[in-house]
Formats: structure tokens, C-alpha cells, sequence
């Protein structure tokens, strides 16, 4: 009657700390997502507003339970890359500007995810070519210059799509001395990155150009491999639920190069060439 005695109260404690371990989350569903390294795709503090939207997104649809982990590629990959180790299921999740091949290969996040500011692009150019610059009105004037692009970003299937003669670079930071010997020129730079590029670059004689701007559509979503659709749709409904009730646009403007863009968005009077996206 001991032996049974005991036997029943060492069940209870076990009941007991099973219990107290769920209640402190010890033996919670652990959701691990893995991401690009910090820093792969764009400047880190970027790299962080889309974590922090992912993580905002997940929490917003997560259960009581559940413990979201966030997992990094132990190695900077440059965005083509990414995107392959999404397919091949090393990555789970990446952020990227949109275009039909990659909706084919991978499954968008239909949610545009900074507001449309990439969209909006300045010229970065010779600062002692501003004057030839000035007699451009329209895009037939603009095909008559050589833009800078690279050879794997979405933007060079548009700026071919509408007739731009193009010289391309697998690397982003030699282009920028590539434009000061005039292989091309002018480079097509987003709001939120041509402050950035121009103080790091601009000792090389660049400069802003002082009157256009270009514009096409260009989202930028979160993909995932075609295998978790389920997923996606977890996300966009986050992401959804955060954009209702302002935490994601908190979010937004608390990155100062997003929150600097669309300010100077609003203001900007410039000639604005449209150009459209491939079909």
C-alpha cells in the first residue's frame, strides 16, 4: 500500500509540473521562421522594418500558445540568391520588389509593404551633367541617355520594357564609379535610398538631378515558397490587421529614411515620366 501510496503522489507531481511548465510558457508551439541575415538584402535598419512587420503580422493572427522565433542564414546572400533559397526551402520567408516570374516561382504576400515609396525614383547623375538633364520633358528625350542597372533587379525588365538603352552590373557598389568614367548615365535611385548613396558616393562628383522623377509600379511584397499558402494568407491578414488599427504605419514611420521619403513625396514638383511595367 506504500509502493502504491507513492507511485500515486509522484503522478500528481508530475501532473503538476506539466501544468506549471505550459502556464510558463515552457512547453509553448514554437513558430520558427528562417530569415536573410540582417543586412543581405538592404542597410540593416531596412532589414528590421520588415522583420518587425513580419513579427507584428504573425502576433496579430498568433493563439495563446504560440512563441514566434525568428532563425537567420548564417551567411549574407545577395537577393537572387534569397529568393532561390526560399524555393529550395532554406529560407522561409523573403521581402522583394514583385514582377510575374517571381509570382510564377515563388508566392506573393499581395500587401504593399512601404507604401508605394520605392515607385518614386530620382536621378543620380553627374553634377556637371544637370544641364544636358534639363532637356528632357518626356521619355521619348530620356531614351536618349544610357541609364545604370542591375542585372538581376526587377527595375532593368522595366527600364527595357520601355525602351531606356541600359548597361547593366552584377554588383550594386562599383555602379556608382561606373557613372563617375561614364559607362551610363544616370542611375534611377528610390527616395528613401539616394540620400544615403549620395552621401556615401557623392565625393565621385554625383549629384541629384534637379527637376525629374520617374515613376512605375513596383510593389514590394513578402514571398514565400508555393508549398505554404497557407502561411501567406496568415500573413497578409496580419498584415492587414495592422494597417486597421495604425501599428503598422507606426511601424512604417519610425524608419527616418521612410518617414523622410514620404514627407518629401508630398511635396515634391517635379516633371514626373511614367513608365509602364511588362505585361
Amino acid at each position: 500500500m506504500k509502493n502504491a501510496a507513492f507511485f500515486y503522489a509522484f503522478l500528481c507531481l508530475l501532473f503538476l509540473l506539466s501544468n506549471n511548465s505550459t502556464a510558463s510558457g515552457m512547453t509553448d508551439d514554437v513558430l520558427r521562421i528562417r530569415l536573410p541575415q540582417a543586412g543581405s538584402l538592404e542597410p540593416e535598419s531596412t532589414s528590421r522594418f520588415y522583420e518587425q512587420a513580419l513579427r507584428l503580422a504573425l502576433e496579430k493572427t498568433s493563439n495563446a500558445s504560440e512563441r514566434i522565433q525568428f532563425d537567420y542564414h548564417p551567411t549574407h546572400v545577395q537577393r537572387e540568391r534569397a529568393r532561390l533559397l526560399v524555393q529550395q526551402g532554406k529560407l522561409d520567408i523573403i521581402w522583394s520588389s514583385s514582377n510575374k516570374k517571381r509570382e510564377k516561382e515563388l508566392t506573393p504576400v499581395k500587401f504593399n509593404l512601404i507604401r508605394g515609396i520605392n515607385e518614386y525614383r530620382l536621378l543620380l547623375i553627374r553634377a556637371d551633367d544637370q544641364p544636358r538633364f534639363e532637356q528632357v520633358k518626356n521619355l521619348a528625350d530620356l531614351q536618349k541617355f544610357k541609364i545604370g542597372s542591375g542585372t538581376h533587379w526587377s527595375d532593368t525588365d522595366i527600364y527595357r520594357f520601355n525602351g531606356l538603352p541600359l548597361v547593366t552590373a552584377y554588383a550594386y557598389a562599383p555602379m556608382f564609379r561606373m557613372l563617375k568614367v561614364k559607362r551610363f548615365d544616370y542611375m534611377a535611385r528610390s527616395i528613401q535610398e539616394v540620400n544615403y548613396e549620395l552621401e556615401h558616393y557623392g565625393k565621385q562628383g554625383l549629384a541629384i538631378e534637379k527637376s525629374l522623377l520617374i515613376h512605375y509600379p513596383q510593389p514590394i511584397y513578402f514571398f514565400v515558397s508555393n508549398d505554404k499558402s497557407a502561411l501567406a494568407k496568415r500573413i497578409q491578414r496580419g498584415l492587414e490587421m495592422a494597417r486597421d488599427d495604425g501599428s503598422l504605419d507606426e511601424l512604417f514611420f519610425a524608419i527616418p529614411n521612410f518617414r523622410q521619403a514620404w514627407e518629401e513625396l508630398q511635396k515634391l514638383d517635379r516633371q514626373v515620366i511614367e513608365l509602364k511595367a511588362p505585361e
